[in-house]
């Protein structure tokens, strides 16, 4: 697995950290001269190779004082390993690109910037989460970029009570096999369907349709309708009437 190459890869790079000072300094003083040397060696920029690394699953924070030769070395000696460690298990190389296998790997840095992510439902701005969190701008705007890829979902929701509507959810009883065809069925009502999920549960509810109406009249005119399509047994419905609170302090379980 890539998690076992980079447990490799940091066991062989761990004097890369220790020795940074020394590395830096005599880096530094040839980096110009080696890019020239190596025309290659200029193609990816620092922060490329940075988020390539944090796709491997390194965490990129003790190279941070690292200059860009030192950090594209280590990138190519992590592809190495993990082209090795693929080749031998007989599976197919991963692109650096990709995820890889097993859960995120999570800094604490990252987890720092998704706390302040969640509890802030996204609006907030990568300069506020630098200040607020004394990170660097740079290193907060690509790691946001890596998670909201990867992690996160965002999503603007309107407030349909603004327009004199209302939503709730149907609860829907099918024959098991057509269950898919009638929850596309529904969702093509775009007019009053907002979403359609498949469920699965102790009851015999089969899909979750979110609904929007102005009226009670309208709402069981809906209801009918979806009871009218060949395969439904049964149509129950909820309509949430208070936000009583939102407990962003759950998502500390994911993070930590």
């Amino acid at each position: 697995m890539v998690s076992e190459s980079v447990t490799e890869f940091r066991e062989i790079h761990s004097d890369y950290a220790k020795q940074g000072s020394g590395l830096v300094t005599g880096s530094m003083q040839n980096e110009s001269v080696l890019m020239q040397a190596d025309p290659k060696a200029g193609m990816s920029s620092r922060e490329d190779i940075l988020a390539e690394l944090e796709t491997l699953g390194v965490d990129v924070e003790p190279f941070d004082s690292l200059p860009n030769m030192i950090l594209a070395d280590i990138l190519v000696s992590l592809k190495d390993i993990v082209s090795l460690h693929s080749a031998r298990r007989g599976r197919p190389t991963k692109r650096a690109t990709e995820a890889p296998d097993g859960p995120p790997v999570l800094s604490n840095t990252d987890k720092k910037i998704l706390k302040a992510l969640l509890t802030s439902n996204g609006s907030i701005s990568s300069l506020t989460l630098s200040k607020n969190l004394d990170i660097p701008l740079s290193t907060v705007q690509r790691r946001r970029k890596r998670l909201e890829a990867n992690l996160l979902e965002t999503s603007y929701s309107i407030r349909i009570e603004k327009f004199g509507l209302r939503s709730a959810s149907l609860y829907i009883t099918t024959a098991r096999a057509s269950a898919e065809l009638i929850g596309r069925e529904v969702l093509s009502w775009d007019k009053e369907v907002l979403s359609v999920k498949r469920c699965i549960g102790e009851n015999s509810i089969d899909l979750q349709a979110e609904v929007l109406f102005e009226s009670n009249k309208e709402l069981l005119a809906i209801i009918e309708r979806i009871k009218s399509l060949e395969g439904v047994s049964g149509v129950s419905w909820s309509e949430a009437i208070k936000t009583i609170g939102k407990n962003a302090e759950s998502y500390q379980r994911v993070i930590q």
